[in-house]
Parts: C-alpha cells; sequence; structure tokens
C-alpha cells in the first residue's frame, strides 16, 4: 500500500476527551526515542505496548478499537492492514525542539505497518508540526492518521511557532502479522 492519509479517523469531540486526558496520565518518560539506536533525551513517551508487554490495558484497548475503525475505513478502496499491534505509543513534540526529530524506520521488516494519528484537537498550519515519509509531507491535521510500510524512513516536524499552549500529540502504532 501506498503511504496514505485517512481524514476524521477520530471526531473533533473524541479528540479533546482523549487529549485532556491523556496529558494528565502517569506513565510518562522524559527519555523516549523512535529507535533503539537513539540514546539521548528525545521526547515525552507515553508506552502503551511494546512486542509482547502491554503497560497499559486501557489504552491498548482504545488502540484496538482505533485500528478497527481504519480497516472499516480502508475496505472501501480494497486496502488492508494487519491487525496485531505490536508496538503503541503516544508522544509529545514540543515548539523549538529541533532534536525531538531524527529521520528512522519503525521496523526493517516490509509487512509490517505504521499508524501516526495527529492526536492534538486544535492545530494551525502556521505552527507547521507536518510528518514526513519518504520526502512526502502530510500536514498536522487533528484526527488524521497517516498509514505507511513501517521499513519506509520517516520523521517529525517539531512545531516552528508559539502554538497557544497546544502540545504536538501523537499516536504511533506499528501492525504486524501475528495471530490475534
Amino acid at each position: 500500500m501506498k503511504t496514505k492519509i485517512l481524514d476524521n479517523v477520530l471526531s473533533e469531540k473524541e479528540l479533546f476527551f482523549v487529549y485532556r486526558n491523556l496529558l494528565n496520565s502517569t506513565g510518562w518518560t522524559v527519555d523516549g526515542a523512535a529507535s533503539k539506536d537513539l540514546y539521548y533525551v528525545n521526547a515525552p513517551l507515553l508506552m502503551i505496548k511494546s512486542h509482547d508487554i502491554i503497560y497499559n490495558n486501557t489504552l491498548f484497548f482504545y488502540g484496538k478499537t482505533i485500528i478497527y475503525r481504519i480497516i472499516e475505513m480502508l475496505k472501501n478502496n480494497n486496502e488492508s492492514i494487519p491487525q496485531n499491534i505490536n508496538r503503541m505509543w503516544f508522544n509529545i513534540t514540543y515548539n523549538g525542539k529541533k532534536t525531538q526529530h531524527e529521520l528512522h524506520q519503525d521496523s526493517d521488516k516490509d509487512d509490517h505497518k505504521s499508524i501516526l494519528i495527529f492526536m492534538t484537537p486544535i492545530w494551525q498550519v502556521d505552527w507547521k508540526g507536518s510528518f514526513y515519509v519518504d520526502g512526502e509531507e502530510f500536514k498536522y491535521k487533528p484526527g488524521s492518521a497517516v498509514i505507511y510500510n513501517s521499513s519506509e524512513f520517516h520523521t517529525g516536524e517539531s512545531p516552528e511557532s508559539e502554538t497557544n499552549n497546544w502540545i504536538r500529540l501523537n499516536c504511533n502504532i506499528v501492525l504486524d502479522n501475528k495471530d490475534n
């Protein structure tokens, strides 16, 4: 499947509810990194699942409902994605922190798919914060999801201007074909 963006995966009402509750959740770390090869502080991260370990059952369950929602949306174009969540986390990017995004792959396996969901309910284009997959730009749009091959190189763009206290919050999910 070619990299694509799905709009309105999450409604505005859902985004406001989830955003507020995620930011108040316990379990955030300040040393999240997109790759095990990056050994420096990268971004605040709320780990939900990594391989066989589920850290937060409630948010894992919520992630599965999002995957099922996306699968239904893709059926309209006769497209499909794996259903098993290999890894899931939420991460935050702050204004002006250029070092939070490095070009990387989520996996070197061609059968893995990645989904990045834009979770901030209010966003303006002049704040920047786009997401890039293999050089293609996907502008930050609340409630949208970018679906791409996990082996594709990608990076995020830090907000470049004042975001009026809105934090750039994303959900990152890597899917594989393991039995569910």
